[in-house]
């Protein structure tokens, strides 16, 4: 009977067992059918959905930086990977305090004596106490691996504000992108506007008999080719409108509505210590500092690693409470405690070299952490000389295209002017229109370019905050000033 309630357990294990298994697909060329139990369903999504953000009216960019922080999950992960750094050094210094453990035993003797058959027998049982405590390291492994646990938790808090500013350049990049897009409909719009314009024009000049048919046929090929262009226009408004969905946080297909800037595009920076500037971006940078942190943590562990090499100076202690009862003509017997303590110094001469190979691991690693550092603060030196030069080259492109928007525009004005009368032909008001449209999308570019050059180089150099670009150029507005100046 009870091989057959074995054997039936064993049957159902294996046909659950089946149940639960997965398959591969069938062949290289079929897609895979999912079993209903593939995917659980996604409670990540519906808490996106379920955010009740409003956003009815027009958001200025620090109303967006604020819902970006509030959403975004990069800070979130970031802030999370913090907390568990916290708990590590918690863990770390459990070195400086004792162990306690509490252990619990019982043990039954029976002896059996021929041949006269005498038994006799004893059970022992009762709870104790042990503890051991690492009074001296003499490597200072415990100081170690505590100092490099805080250092871990001041790079993953380092990290945490870099990802902030991550979050800040996302949502200001594509606030901008925003309103570049629906400032390129705007400029398509009135470029289809110019175009039927010119058309109109030819159209009157064919029926007055001073126009031809190749003028209109001309002027509709422009008018048709603005139609697409300002269908082009539209999509990417409705592009970036995504990225910016995306860049604070919330599904892309979420209504949003920006505001415009509060200032325009700010003037140059003027002279800079361009050495102050970067010793000063190394001061400030999250992403350089946490670097350091990490460095600082490899060159602890270096220690922590290497403290087995060195003797260690234990306390060990114990109590115990032992019952005893001897079965031997039903004699009892009473209880007793048992007592301990006493220094153990514990050094391990051999081990095989593995300690000695762990601290030579250790030390590779924390100067292949050194060698990084100085790479990513060469990285970032460039990074801000780029950064500013791109900057004071994107504002000379916006002060040229704007004078190139305002001849460009009195150009078309003229050129058409000029056609009606008869004084100008079909092409050459069809370049000035041409020429117009193309001086309108290198003002709404450069314009575009100017903003996020700032929003960089704020980035490059950690000054990135929530006030958007006005809040970025006041940290530039005074030059950085010699150290013998006054």
């Amino acid at each position: 009977m009870k091989l057959v309630r074995f054997l039936l357990t064993l049957s159902t294990a294996a046909l659950l067992a089946g149940c639960m298994s997965a398959k591969p697909p069938a062949s290289t060329t079929s897609p895979w059918t999912p079993p209903s139990r593939a995917q659980k369903p996604d409670a990540v999504w519906e808490q996106l959905r379920a955010q009740t953000n409003d956003f009815s009216k027009p958001m200025t960019l620090a109303e967006l930086a604020d819902t970006a922080l509030q959403n975004n999950p990069a800070s979130r992960k970031a802030w999370n990977d913090a907390r568990a750094a916290v708990a590590q050094v918690a863990q770390a210094k459990g070195y400086f305090m004792p162990t306690l453990v509490a252990n619990a035993g019982a043990s039954r003797e029976k002896t059996t004596a021929e041949p006269d058959t005498y038994d006799s027998g004893s059970t022992r049982y009762g709870p104790g106490l042990q503890v051991n405590y690492l009074i001296l390291n003499f490597g200072g492994g415990r100081k170690a691996a505590v100092e490099a646990a805080l250092q871990t938790v001041y790079a993953a808090n380092f990290t945490f504000n870099r990802s902030i500013q991550d979050i800040l350049l996302a949502a200001e990049t594509a606030y901008y992108g925003v309103i570049s897009a629906n400032a390129g409909v705007l400029a398509a719009e009135a470029t289809v506007k110019d175009a039927r314009t010119a058309l109109e024009a030819t159209q009157i000049r064919k029926s007055a008999g001073t126009g031809t048919e190749l003028d209109v046929l001309q002027a509709q090929a422009a008018y048709d080719q603005s139609l697409y262009g300002l269908a082009n226009a539209q999509g990417l408004a409705m592009i970036a409108r995504g990225n910016l969905a995306q860049a604070i946080g919330v599904p892309a297909d979420t209504e949003l509505q920006v505001a415009e800037p509060t200032v325009d595009v700010t003037g140059p920076l003027g002279a800079q210590d361009m050495q102050k500037l970067i010793d000063g971006a190394m001061n400030r940078r999250p992403d350089i500092a946490a670097l350091r942190a990490t460095l600082a943590a490899k060159k602890a562990t270096v220690t922590a690693v290497g403290s087995t090499l060195w003797p260690s100076l234990y306390f060990n202690g114990n109590v115990n409470r032992d019952y005893f009862k001897n079965i031997s003509g039903n004699e009892m017997q009473d209880s007793d405690w048992s007592y301990g303590g006493g220094l153990s110094l514990q050094w391990t001469l051999f081990d095989g070299l593995q300690t000695l190979s762990a601290k030579r691991a250790a030390q590779a690693q924390a100067d292949s952490m050194q060698d990084q550092l100085k790479q990513a603060e060469l990285a970032a030196s460039a990074d801000v000389w780029a950064r500013y030069h791109n900057y004071e080259t994107a504002l000379q492109k916006y002060k040229f295209s704007t004078a190139f928007l305002n001849s460009a525009s009195s150009s078309y004005d003229m050129a058409l002017d000029s056609y009606k009368a008869g004084l100008k032909s079909i092409l050459d008001l069809l370049n000035a229109e041409n020429q117009l449209a193309q001086a309108r999308s290198q003002q709404i570019a450069s314009r575009q370019e100017t903003f996020t050059a700032l929003a960089n180089l704020a980035y490059s150099t950690g000054l990135l905050e929530k006030g958007g670009s006005e809040q970025v150029f006041e940290n530039f507005s005074t030059p950085t000033k010699k150290d013998d100046q006054p």
